[in-house]
């Protein structure tokens, strides 16, 4: 008989753990994808590829059920909870796997074990930051450590009628997890290792049940296959993968498992079905629908990720795929491995920093991780193989087969040295990618803790302190609470401040240039879910380069300012009446266009307000393209701002600057009617001072951001700090061309506060500081 599993103790982990999350919770939008996921979720839209349906649709779901709390915080709740279950998931396969390991330990033993496991795996760092915030990822953790804790439990139950029902849900996990992200199907490998390991290391008695059994497992490998074939949008693998089945289904058949085969199938489709919601939705047009899957080929473009830039494991990652590709290099693979060191000392105790005192108290730290993890290791191997192999493939896939796989660029703290400009660097930290490595890590850790308390408690059996030990999975809880919680940081709600203080900046019904994902999902996340500036026409030039943003765009209709949520420098302004198109791009202008280099000098009248210059040689790309277009077709009609983070894109265009964005005034007499209110700040560029202070004093809302000292923010983080500060940068150096030192000095305060980083500013404002009176 088996025993039962310790559901009442892993219910109290998952308890726990979720107590944790929830003190480190805020209803705050985090900066990349959270935005668009929250406002695809509260509109019932289409993210970015793959499009995400099932997450779509849960987190939709979930924030109608919870009542209460702002959007964003009950969608990070529902991270939040999936991250605790996960844990009470780990806490039973780590328990299941000691008491395999050690049947003569008493109880405790592993009900301790599976405490630490739930403590390692939910506090360490990655994890920690994932179950905090609305994404993806969460919920993929939840399905690997579903699909890990059922096959072990497959494994106790193989000799009862029930155990091929386990076996189905498995295959359930893995095909909704296709529509929510790909990284859950990679315990799919741990899985199959482990069931074949039990099936052939312990192979049934009775040989019509053993090979019913191994054709089960045949069918969910095939399945699994198939699944990730389907999840990649790949035609080859996915015909192998179908060829794959219908031998597997034929070996199942044969060996009288038709119902088995049968609802292999059904799982099958019921997995891939959610991508019909992608092709439904998108045909009506929702607020957010990226990449338009409404046709039958875009939805495949959609699911094969096309309107992203090919990387191959053989290539270069700092150079574009191609010929010209000079290949993947060794030294480019130590810099990967060495990001992936990096990521994973930052697992176990963040808090302590990169400072010289606190940095190796860190590394200490890490060393004691990789000896627990290398102790479990080397029990499971002694004493159970299946257990090692459930545990060892699912790290090494995760975490250096992932690193060979997706062939990252060096990231953003890592190669300078031999790379050195932006491009060559991932746009952020990509430790996210290798969050399961870190749980699988997070177990061995775990069993080699109990193995150590264990043997201590053997050679000791008087002594009490061996117990002690088990505090030692409170490390990555102490050493990560700070750095992991949303909550308390000075930037804790940047994203969502900095949303509505760009919107805010924009006249009624402007339109308005962003440049990628950090100055445009917060806006989306704004417009849909708060209701902020829904009048303001966001034109995001980083999909501007994909055919189908180009022809949204153009069916934009703009719609009236919320008076009642506008911003009171705003108040006498009255809504445009144009109701124009946003840009006059035909569908064959748009199919035809293909990047050149401007052969001469162009000029583009802006009637009654000047013109547009695009000197010769200038790279115009599709974004290029759009933009003229949409200048030209608005200009005297509409508004037309570049958020500060595009004015890489002003084309000369004569702009007044307007808090966090750059206006072009609908007209000249318009331009001559902001007076005095006008003053140069060091460049061609004059700032609106009026409107500007306005909005500084009676609309924008930094939280902590101007009061608390932000030396240790995450580099993107610090960007868009900096991004901030501009607007004060230069309304403190026109207040100093007017003469009014005092109030240049708190302007330019505000602004080295806000930039660390950037010595001129602190240096300018010392020597600034000596001389005022």
């Amino acid at each position: 008989m088996n025993p039962s599993p310790p559901y009442r103790s892993a219910g109290w982990a998952a308890l726990a753990v979720l107590a944790v999350y929830i003190a480190t919770l805020a209803p705050t939008v985090t900066f990349w994808d959270a935005g668009e996921l929250i406002a695809a979720a509260h509109g019932l839209g289409i993210p970015h590829p793959p499009g995400t349906p099932v997450y779509v649709m849960l987190a939709h779901v979930w924030g109608l059920l919870v009542p209460f709390g702002d959007y964003a915080w009950r969608l990070n709740l529902l991270s939040a909870v999936c991250g605790a279950v996960a844990a009470g998931c780990w806490f039973l396969v780590t328990h299941a796997l000691m008491r395999r390991l050690d049947p003569e330990a008493p109880p405790r033993f592993a009900r301790r074990a599976g405490y630490s496991a739930a403590a390692f795996t939910a506090f360490s760092f990655t994890t920690w930051q994932n179950a905090v915030e609305a994404e993806v990822y969460a919920v993929a953790m939840l399905t690997i450590a579903l699909a890990a804790w059922g096959a072990v439990r497959w494994s106790e139950l193989r000799d009862e009628r029930r155990s091929p029902r386990l076996l189905l849900l498995l295959l359930f996990l893995g095909a909704m997890s296709i529509g929510n992200h790909l990284l859950a199907l990679l315990v799919g490998p741990a899985v199959l290792a482990f069931l074949a390991a039990e099936s052939w290391r312990n192979p049934r008695l009775d040989p019509v049940r053993r090979q019913a059994e191994r054709a089960r497992l045949a069918v969910l490998a095939a399945a699994w296959w198939l699944l990730i074939a389907v999840g990649l949008g790949s035609a080859l693998l996915s015909g192998i993968g179908v060829v794959l089945l219908l031998g597997a289904l034929g070996l199942a058949i044969s060996r009288k498992q038709w119902a088995f085969a049968g609802m292999a199938l059904v799982l099958i489709v019921v997995g891939i079905s959610p991508y019909l919601f992608l092709l439904l939705r998108a045909r009506q047009g929702p607020f957010i629908n990226e990449a338009d899957p409404s046709t039958l080929d875009a939805l495949l473009a959609v699911i094969r990720r096309a309107q992203y830039p090919i990387r191959t494991p053989l290539d270069d990652p700092t150079v574009y795929h191609g010929p010209a590709n000079p290949g993947r290099t060794f030294t480019i693979l130590g810099y990967q491995l060495a990001n992936y060191a990096q990521y994973f000392d930052w697992q176990w105790a963040r808090g302590l920093g990169d400072q010289a005192l606190t940095r190796w108290p860190r590394i200490l730290v890490s060393a004691g991780a990789i000896w627990l993890g290398l102790t479990g290791l080397a029990a499971a191997w002694r004493r159970d193989r299946s257990a090692w192999l459930l545990l060892m493939t699912l790290f090494g896939v995760t975490g250096v087969g992932l690193v060979l796989y997706m062939n990252f660029k060096p990231g953003p703290s890592i190669g300078w040295d031999r790379w050195s400009t932006l491009g060559d660097h991932e746009v952020r930290e990509r430790d996210y990618f290798f969050v399961v490595s870190f749980v699988a890590w997070g177990v061995t850790m775990a069993i080699g803790l109990g193995t150590m308390v264990r043997r201590a408690a053997i050679r000791w059996p008087e002594a009490r302190w061996p117990v002690v030990l088990f505090a030692l999975a409170a490390v990555p809880v102490l050493g990560n609470i700070r750095d992991a919680s949303r909550r308390h940081g000075p930037d804790a709600t940047l994203a969502r401040d900095f949303a509505r203080a760009l919107l805010q900046s924009v006249p009624p019904g402007g339109i308005l240039f962003t440049w990628g994902d950090n100055d445009t999902f917060p806006l989306w996340h704004a417009q849909e879910v708060d209701g902020i500036r829904r009048d303001v026409t966001i034109v995001c030039l980083a999909l501007a380069e994909t055919d189908w943003y180009q022809r949204q765009l153009r069916d934009v209709k703009p719609v009236p300012a919320d008076r009642a949520r506008l911003a009171t420098v705003w108040a006498d302004v009255p809504d445009p009446t144009w109701p124009g198109p946003v840009h006059g791009l035909d569908d064959a202008a748009i199919a035809a266009f293909r990047p050149q280099l401007a052969d001469r000098d162009y000029e583009l009248p802006l009637p009654g307000i000047g013109a547009l210059s695009i000197p010769k040689g200038s790279e115009l790309y599709a974004r290029d393209m759009l933009l003229l277009s949409v200048v030209s077709t608005n200009a005297g009609h509409r508004p037309i701002a570049w958020s500060v983070s595009a004015m890489q894109k002003l084309y000369g265009a004569p702009v007044v600057q307007q808090g966090l964005a750059v206006v072009l005034p609908v007209d000249s007499t318009t331009l001559a009617s902001l007076g005095h209110s006008l003053a140069m700040a060091g460049d061609e560029i004059p700032i609106d001072m009026t409107v500007t202070q306005g909005l500084m004093d009676h609309t924008w809302h930094f939280g902590d951001l101007l009061h608390r000292t932000l030396e240790t923010l995450d580099p993107n983080i610090a960007a868009m700090a900096r991004t901030v500060a501009l607007p004060y940068t230069r309304l403190g150096v026109a207040r100093l061309g007017q003469g009014d030192t005092l109030a240049a000095i708190h302007d330019l305060e505000i602004a080295a506060h806000l930039s660390p980083g950037q010595t001129g500013i602190r240096e300018f404002l010392a020597g600034l500081t000596a001389g005022a009176p």
